[in-house]
C-alpha cells in the first residue's frame, strides 16, 4: 500500500467533485419527474459525496490505496462516464443507488480500507455499467 501523493489526492478530490455536478445534473434534467423524496436523497448524496472530495484532499498525507495508479484511473474512467451521461438517465432509481455507490467508495477511501475501496469501485461500476434504463 502506498500513500497518495498530493496530486493523486487532488484529481481523487476533482474526481467526487465532478461526480457531486453529475447529480446535480441528473436532478435538474429529471426535476418534474423526481418526487420530493427522490429530490432530497440525491441533495443529501451529493451534498455527501462532495464532503468527501474535500475529506479525500485534508487527509491526504494519510490516504493508503493498493495499486494506486490502476484504482485512480478506474475511479477516472468512471467519472467520465457517469459525467457525461448522467443526464439522459431515465431511471431514477440507477442514479439514486450510483449516488449511493459514490457516497460508498468515499466512505471506504476516507476510512483507509484498501479491501472496501476495491470492492466499491467494483461494485459502483456493476451498478452504473448494469441494465441500461
Amino acid at each position: 500500500m502506498a500513500n497518495l501523493t498530493s496530486e493523486q489526492a487532488n484529481k481523487l478530490s476533482d474526481d467526487f467533485f465532478y461526480l457531486a455536478t453529475a447529480i446535480v445534473d441528473f436532478r435538474y434534467e429529471n426535476w418534474d419527474r423526481l418526487t420530493l423524496e427522490e429530490n432530497l436523497e440525491l441533495s443529501e448524496l451529493q451534498g455527501s459525496i462532495l464532503r468527501c472530495g474535500e475529506d479525500i484532499l485534508a487527509f491526504s498525507t494519510t490516504l493508503v490505496m493498493d495499486e494506486v495508479a490502476e484504482s485512480l484511473a478506474k475511479i477516472s474512467s468512471i467519472t467520465v462516464e457517469i459525467k457525461d451521461t448522467i443526464r439522459t438517465l431515465t431511471s431514477v432509481q440507477k442514479a439514486l443507488d450510483t449516488a449511493a455507490g459514490i457516497l460508498i467508495l468515499g466512505v471506504a477511501i476516507m476510512q483507509r480500507d484498501p479491501g472496501a475501496i476495491g470492492n466499491s469501485i467494483k461494485d459502483l461500476f456493476a451498478t452504473w455499467k448494469g441494465p441500461v434504463a
